[in-house]
């Protein structure tokens, strides 16, 4: 299979459109007909193509042979279109190399596996995504990919997070609960984020979020434990409050917060909003 760089034919299509139409158009509004000019382009031959339109370009083409052509034009520098990122994603066969590309150590690869795993929704690729967010040593954009692709499948992996969660950083955890607080009621999981919330004193904020999404009531006692502390900062108590609220519990003790730079900076820029208004 050739390779065609399908964007600069776009480009090309879309150029010659512009010079042949009788219509005045300002760019802008060039612009905002791009959508459909692109529809048009992917259903129309090119002899660059073979005689093929972009929408059929791939479609003779192996799932192994097209995540092959996708990492040669990474390898290469080349552009990768969107017709063959949507032909991989069709195709079951391209499921397997996709997740064996998980091991390749090498970051935009990695990146675009788990971006076209994620769009095929895939349960297999669920083992090896825990792997990179729990162990990966790459970049922490593909850790947060992968625990991306697994917040979609959190039922999936729930038992897998649950078993490794004490052996996994403090990072990791943070990632793990993220995705646990997604799932359905559980006493594991429910044990596992009030556990995290306590033992993780300096990113109060990050897991009261985890326990306001999960929503279990049965968190307020430690919520009210942590927001009667005086060591806390007004973004703390603000999150905490958000999640006290959110479970069903109320908190109204007023609290001493004139020396503190957030609430100084917010009480500053509402006092400016509000003096604009009134002007």
């Amino acid at each position: 299979m050739k390779y065609v760089d399908i964007d600069a034919l776009f480009e090309k299509y879309l150029r010659e459109r512009i010079l042949k139409s009788a219509e005045k158009r300002s760019m802008e509004e060039w612009e905002d007909k791009i959508p459909e000019l692109y529809a048009e382009f992917g259903a129309e031959s090119f002899a660059e193509l073979d005689g093929k339109t972009p929408d059929t370009y791939y479609d003779d083409v192996s799932g192994a042979e097209l995540v092959a052509a996708l990492c040669e034009q990474l390898e290469k520098g080349q552009s990768v279109s969107e017709y063959l990122c949507a032909a991989i994603v069709c195709r079951a066969d391209a499921e397997e190399p996709l997740i064996a590309l998980l091991d390749c150590g090498e970051e935009e690869k990695t990146m675009y596996a788990l971006n076209l795993l994620g769009e095929m929704s895939s349960d297999a690729a669920v083992p090896k995504c825990v792997e990179l967010a729990a162990f990966g040593d790459g970049d922490e954009h593909v850790k947060e990919l992968a625990a991306e692709l697994l917040s979609a499948k959190c039922e999936v992996c729930k038992e897998q997070l649950l078993r490794l969660y004490g052996g996994v950083t403090n990072d990791a955890q943070a990632l793990f609960c993220d995705v646990l607080s997604r799932c359905a009621r559980d006493e594991r999981i429910f044990q596992t984020l009030v556990d995290a919330f306590r033992t993780h004193p300096m990113q109060t904020t990050l897991y009261s979020s985890f326990l306001a999404r999960y929503g279990d009531e049965r968190a307020l006692p430690a919520l009210y434990e942590a927001i009667e502390k005086q060591g806390i900062d007004f973004a703390e108590f603000r999150e905490l409050k958000f999640a006290i609220e959110t479970l069903g519990g109320e908190y109204e003790n007023k609290r001493d917060f004139s020396e503190d730079a957030i609430y100084r900076k917010l009480k500053s820029e509402n006092a400016e909003r509000k003096k604009n208004v009134k002007h």
